[in-house]
């Protein structure tokens, strides 16, 4: 009767283990990646990027610059303060507008199954370049385009992250659950100040997992996500976030898993030594 005990008891511990390994990492994702306003808290700094500010200016000043729309005398004159004005068009509201709106985007189409475009209206950003450039050169009015929709770029499938929206509503319960599971294995064991130094030990593995995952992040994301055009910038970004938050909370959690496993061995001793 009492093997069944600690069978069972085993077993419990054992899936207590795998949630706590899977809580931490759930928890954030859940709360900077599937959550749009974490998404969005973490993403809206990069606005301030260079190389991701060029790749919106440039394709505005492609739009600006339709010929279609634009005649040639017209677009040969407002070129170069067109240009300048690209660079200065970074720190208006417009600017921020049509970040917002990209990143809005990006976060829909990260969880969109399959490969998806990343469309943005840079029409705002046109408007406020070319508003500007009027003022500089004056007597000219250069005609807007109907539309300013770009692809900016291709987001190529991310399975991990359809499946982190599913698993979305369980990731903040996993901790209590594990807890829940690693008390009541202490209360079916037979041999509890053992399963109690084994709790401590599955509590070290468990944060173990998780400190790896933490630290070895960026060689598990694939290079398909973390060097495409655009996307790339912004989830190394992402990476490095995880990393270190995550990494000090799997470090509390290994100390406190390994005091309840000192806790058990010595129990474990004195229980001997009487």
């Amino acid at each position: 009767m009492s093997s069944a005990r600690d069978l069972l008891s085993a077993l419990l511990l054992t899936a207590a283990m795998l949630l706590g390994a899977l809580w931490l990492p759930a928890v954030w994702i859940e709360r900077n990646v599937v959550d749009q306003q974490g998404f969005l808290a973490i993403a809206q700094p990069l606005a301030d990027d260079t190389a991701l500010q060029r790749t919106l200016t440039d394709s505005a000043v492609d739009q600006a610059l339709d010929h279609d729309v634009v005649p040639d005398f017209v677009a040969e004159r407002v070129s170069p303060f067109l240009e300048d004005q690209a660079a200065r068009v970074t720190g208006t509201a417009a600017y921020d507008r049509v970040w917002d709106a990209t990143m809005v985007e990006l976060h829909g189409a990260l969880f969109t199954p399959g490969v998806s475009s990343l469309d943005v209206d840079l029409l705002p950003l046109v408007d406020s370049m070319l508003t500007a450039v009027e003022d500089v050169v004056p007597l000219i009015e250069v005609p807007r385009p109907g539309s300013a929709t770009v692809t900016l770029a291709t987001i190529p499938d991310v399975p991990l992250m359809t499946r982190a929206s599913v698993l979305d509503p369980w990731a903040h319960r996993a901790g209590p659950i594990a807890l829940a599971l690693a008390v009541l294995a202490l209360v079916v064991a037979a041999h509890r100040r053992t399963m109690l130094a084994l709790a401590g030990l599955a509590t070290m593995l468990a944060a173990g997992a998780s400190w790896w995952l933490a630290t070895r992040i960026a060689d598990i994301v694939p290079d398909a996500v973390d060097q495409a055009v655009f996307l790339g910038p912004i989830v190394q970004v992402f990476e490095q976030r995880f990393s270190a938050e995550v990494t000090p909370q799997a470090v509390v959690m290994l100390g406190v898993g390994a005091l309840v496993a000192a806790v058990g061995l010595v129990l474990i001793g004195l229980r001997r030594a009487s």
